[in-house]
């Protein structure tokens, strides 16, 4: 059997897509799986080593380039084109698609479903997983989540000896940005010495760390060295953000930081698993230092102790 992935965007969605691809790739023998993404993020989907074959969406090259990529998508048969974007965009790329089966998201928007054979069922669940779990029963497979994922990274740019906590200030909007990350930095690598505390994301520190056991490496990394760094560390802290739901994807523990989003729907999946904690305040402004310090200290010192 050979299916079609149409999911783009955004990198946060396209892990939770993959998440749900790899249980079907698992439990149906011989399945082939191809995927349209962003250009800027096929690197995930090529680490992921669940996916075939890639057609690049490149979207900021204009319509010329979005009817060749229509025109790539029309050349191969498939047993099942699988939107799990639902927007106006992937619905013509599911009409583009040559299948006897074209299934969508049950949400979906934009008239996207016009070009739907079938609709999965709605989520108990409002999370963006659940709602793509729903794909599987259209294979006869439960939608049951199984950890399943990985990335073969290779040979990122920054290697460390020993473990390490890995702080991620970035978010796609600002309001869900938690403005402390270099106070948290500094009383974490002051209070644990022997620990490295690295920073990664695009936005350069504003100041320097006198601590050497704090690596600040924003606006140095690429997006396989995001992926490296938070496969070998030990604990996420991030806000609502991409890094958090790769950091929940690969099992690491992780402390979330979610303001104005609602983490019932975009938190790290499984939102009740043991190794996630969840801080929320609508204006992240409110939420302390001291709060996050001291989420992160229990994480710390429960993997400390098994060391």
């Amino acid at each position: 059997m050979r299916i079609l992935v149409i999911k783009p965007s955004s990198l946060g969605d396209i892990v939770h897509g993959l998440q749900v691809v790899a249980i079907m790739k698992k439990h149906i023998n011989g399945l082939q799986v191809d995927w349209v993404v962003r250009d800027c993020f096929a690197g995930v989907v090529e680490s992921s080593g669940i996916v075939d074959r890639i057609y690049l969406f490149r979207r900021r090259a204009g319509v010329l380039a979005f009817f060749k990529l229509l025109g790539s998508i029309r050349r191969r048969q498939y047993d099942a084109v699988l939107d799990m974007q639902g927007l106006a965009r992937s619905g013509l790329m599911i009409f583009a698609a040559r299948s006897n089966r074209k299934i969508g998201r049950c949400d979906s928007r934009e008239f996207s479903r016009i070009f739907y054979g079938e609709k999965v069922a709605r989520a108990d669940s409002p999370h963006a997983v659940d709602i793509l779990l729903q794909f599987l029963p259209k294979f006869g497979l439960e939608p049951k989540f199984e950890y399943a994922l990985d990335f073969d990274t290779g040979k990122g740019s920054y290697h460390f000896e020993g473990l390490y906590i890995l702080l991620f200030p970035d978010s796609r909007r600002p309001e869900k940005r938690w403005p402390f990350f270099h106070e948290l930095a500094q009383n974490l690598a002051d209070a644990y010495p022997k620990l490295r505390v690295v920073i990664a994301g695009q936005s350069p520190a504003n100041s320097k760390f006198l601590q050497t056991n704090v690596v600040d490496l924003t606006g140095k990394t690429s997006l396989s060295d995001i992926l490296d760094l938070i496969k070998h560390c030990e604990l996420v802290v991030a806000n609502d953000s991409a890094p958090m739901h790769i950091g929940a994807a690969l099992r690491k523990m992780v402390v979330a930081l979610f303001g104005p989003t609602d983490f019932r729907k975009y938190g790290p999946y499984p939102v009740n698993c043991d190794h996630h904690t969840i801080l929320s305040n609508k204006n992240l402004r409110d939420l302390s230092v001291k709060d996050v310090f001291g989420a992160c200290t229990i994480r710390i010192d429960n993997f400390l102790r098994g060391h």
